[in-house]
């Protein structure tokens, strides 16, 4: 078993652990696939039928608004699953893009497979659940906090939670994420 699937399998035992029989199952429709710096996973109206697991890079979620002003929701780095959540459930168009920021390596898994699984692996689907209360955890978050906090507030928020933000995103991404103007980014982070 390539490194790759075995870190992936690594990360849902810890969520869930699945026997062998399910691991055996699993596996099959399992498949990696390599994304370049600004690729889409996901396009804004575009259905979408798969599911990635991010084993290295990272990925932004944004729509664009009515004036084509790119407003960020969601990033997401290594241990993290990308999915237009909204698509990927409703299989009907999606609301957002999802695009590579820097290059990523993915493990995915159709729609259409992770149903089937579902169906025949009680633990699998049991897993699904657990990872899906996981994001609506982290949802929940990020809203109230991007809801609720001053600009300078929410920049320390992620200082102290999540450095990665800090790291690796860039700052025009950061703003809109954080609901601000590039400048007022600025200026909190001269405040440091």
């Amino acid at each position: 078993m390539l490194p790759l699937f075995e870190n992936y399998l690594e990360f849902i035992q810890k969520i869930h652990p699945l026997s062998p029989e399910s691991i055996e199952a699993l596996m099959p429709f399992l498949q990696q696939k390599n994304f370049a710096k600004k690729d889409f996973l996901v396009r804004q109206g575009n259905i979408s039928d798969e599911l990635y697991f991010i084993i290295s890079g990272c990925v932004r979620e944004y729509f664009e608004d009515a004036n084509a002003d790119e407003i960020n929701t969601w990033f997401g780095f290594e241990n993290a699953v990308a999915v237009s959540t909204y698509s990927f459930f409703s299989q009907k168009p999606s609301l957002t893009n999802i695009q590579t920021l820097e290059d990523t390596e993915t493990i995915v898994i159709r729609h259409e497979d992770i149903h089937k699984l579902y169906n025949q692996f009680h633990e699998i689907e049991r897993l699904g659940r657990l990872l899906a209360e996981q994001y609506l955890v982290q949802i929940e978050e990020m809203k109230i906090i991007l809801q609720t906090l001053s600009a300078r507030q929410r920049y320390e928020y992620l200082l102290q939670n999540k450095p990665d933000f800090i790291k690796r995103i860039p700052l025009k991404y950061l703003a809109s994420f954080l609901g601000i103007k590039l400048e007022t980014l600025s200026r909190v982070r001269g405040q440091k």
